[in-house]
């Protein structure tokens, strides 16, 4: 997915006077032990590497500043920048990727979309200048002496070579307000001030056993904090930069077509080029899924033409399928989205699952009745005897399965192993056990609904760009007049019948003019759908019937027409075991 990162201002106040002695405190300040350098024996485990230069560095030194973590960031292609600060002339190191992002060692899970973006939460830093990764891992690796330096000359580095670079400041954050910091490690030091959530420090040092650290306020004062009652803290939110270029918005002429090659090309040439760059800057966030021989039919091609066909024209096919895919989700974000919502033709779920098909295959086989909603399943027919036959209320499992990949049948095993009760019991579906599906796999989870703010489009996009998967309640309608209304997300005053609904956000995209789209996953006809964000904040603003709205002790008390809600998922890290 595109990642849609938020503005963050760039003003840096000037630094005011430190703090003078607190009035009515009568106690002289102690004298303050000398402070360790921070990160000897820190919980923090962040040492502050001194500076060093493509002279002097040491790789697997033990002392690991900006440089080396850059170095071993690197990839094929890569540059390292040396940037120069401001402040005190010793820089930063920072990895540029081919396509322009930056990644800062520091924090090596954050992605800038540009340098210009970094250096916005960064403002002292200047003067980038970019070395291929390859070259300095190739002088890094001769052993500093007279051959470095003769490579550095031959590699035509020597005007670089000089710029020194270390580790950035630590800071701190307090993980609760009313923190006391004082004259001296331990509570028998005189206090100072009083610091709340939000308050920065920067760490300067810290005692013997690092259970106390010496930092130093935004107003210069230094004092000392005790560790366990700070966290370091959360680097930079990357200001907001569209993903798409104000020329491809627009569908005017390519910076690298000149003026006078584009106004002597035929209209319909100039539409051909701005829709294949368009269709391309789609296909890098919608990537093809990777193609089994053995895989269901995508949604357009029958099942019986399907399995009579050579593993090449089933590959065709296939493709063919997620180009058209491709075209229509391009024509939605850029030309817009009906009123309403559409329902997509070629959803991205459906090419290499039965997903987003409607009542298909499993759908079809354990439906309630041929032709109802597709979330109407039979339990019996699904996970055998014992379970109810008739049950209306499945889109939370199911939605949950498809975030997941999992068949309904899947999905519905899935939340019979924690949520037996309740799925047998034919009720509506709370947030709390629907958390439980991904606990269970090693997820986080975290719900917000009702007062809490409503996250922005480009926060959620965000979270998809992060991994997450998103379940929100919504509002969709199920009748209008005398005639079924097949389920589409709608506000909930204008619904004839209102039902309160869980659907799997997939996308949230922008299309370079400020508009947006959301794509869903909706489970009640099993299939995805389109809207402009107006139209799926509208369905999200208020539910029908009685929906989750706070929790209390662990489990959600119920509000008739409650506002929003939201489960947010967060994946396990790659290397942790997970239950299957």
């Amino acid at each position: 997915m595109i990642q849609f990162p938020r503005f963050m201002s760039a003003f840096v106040p000037p630094r005011p006077e430190p703090l003078p002695a607190p009035a009515g405190k009568g106690p002289t300040l102690q004298p303050a032990p000398r402070p360790q350098p921070f990160g000897s024996v820190s919980a923090f485990d962040s040492t502050t590497a001194p500076a060093s230069n493509l002279h002097t560095e040491r790789l697997g030194d033990g002392s690991a500043n900006c440089l080396e973590k850059a170095v071993g960031l690197a990839r094929p292609g890569d540059s390292i920048v040396l940037m120069r600060d401001a402040s005190d002339g010793v820089g930063h190191a920072l990895v540029r990727r081919p396509d322009g992002s930056v990644v800062d060692p520091n924090h090596p899970t954050v992605r800038y979309e540009t340098l210009g973006q970094w250096q916005a939460t960064h403002p002292r830093y200047s003067q980038p200048v970019p070395v291929p990764a390859g070259r300095m891992q190739q002088v890094l690796s001769t052993p500093p002496g007279p051959q470095r330096e003769a490579l550095i000359q031959k590699l035509g580095l020597s005007g670089v070579a000089d710029r020194q670079v270390a580790d950035g400041e630590q800071w701190v954050t307090p993980i609760k307000d009313d923190i006391n910091t004082r004259a001296s490690p331990g509570t028998q030091g005189a206090w100072v001030a009083t610091m709340n959530m939000g308050d920065r420090m920067k760490v300067i040092g810290q005692n013997d056993d690092a259970s106390w650290l010496n930092v130093e306020l935004e107003n210069g004062t230094q004092v000392w904090v005790k560790a366990s009652l700070v966290e370091e803290e959360k680097p930079p939110v990357p200001p907001y930069e569209s993903p798409v270029p104000r020329w491809m918005a627009d569908g005017t002429r390519p910076p690298d077509i000149e003026m006078h090659v584009w106004n002597a090309l035929p209209q319909e040439s100039r539409a051909e080029i701005i829709q294949t760059a368009r269709e391309k800057v789609v296909a890098e966030n919608w990537p093809m899924p990777e193609f089994d021989v053995n895989g269901p039919p995508p949604s357009t091609v029958d099942s019986l033409v399907w399995d009579h066909l050579p593993p090449e024209g089933k590959q065709s096919l296939f493709q063919q399928e997620w180009q058209a895919a491709v075209r229509e989700q391009t024509s939605l974000i850029f030309d817009g989205v009906p009123e309403d919502g559409a329902v997509a033709e070629h959803p991205f779920l459906g090419v290499d699952s039965s997903l987003g098909n409607g009542q298909v295959g499993e759908w079809l086989d354990n439906a309630l009745q041929e032709g109802s909603a597709a979330q109407y399943i039979n339990l019996e027919k699904a996970l055998g005897p014992g379970w109810r036959q008739v049950h209306y209320n499945l889109c939370g499992p199911l939605a949950v399965g498809a975030s997941l990949g999992m068949s309904p049948k899947e999905a519905l095993t899935a939340f019979a192993a924690t949520s037996a009760g309740i799925l047998n019991s034919g009720d509506t579906t709370t947030a709390t056990p629907l958390a439980k599906v991904y606990e269970a796999r090693g997820w986080t989870t975290g719900y917000t609904s009702g007062s809490a703010s409503m996250p922005a489009p480009e926060d959620m996009a965000r979270m998809l760009d992060d991994g997450k998967a998103l379940i929100a309640l919504v509002n969709i309608d199920t009748k209008i007049g005398d005639e079924d209304k097949d389920g589409m997300l709608r506000l909930h005053g204008d619904s004839t019948k209102a039902v309160s609904h869980w659907v799997n956000v997939r996308a949230v995209e922008d299309n370079g003019n400020g508009g947006w789209t959301v794509r869903v996953y909706n489970p009640f006809e099993n299939r995805e759908e389109i809207y402009s964000w107006e139209d799926f904040e509208a369905s999200w603003g208020t539910n029908g019937g009685m929906v989750p709205s706070t929790e209390v002790e662990g489990e959600f008390v119920f509000r008739f027409n409650a506002g929003h809600g939201l489960l947010v998922a967060t994946p396990p890290p790659p290397d942790a075991a997970t239950s299957p």
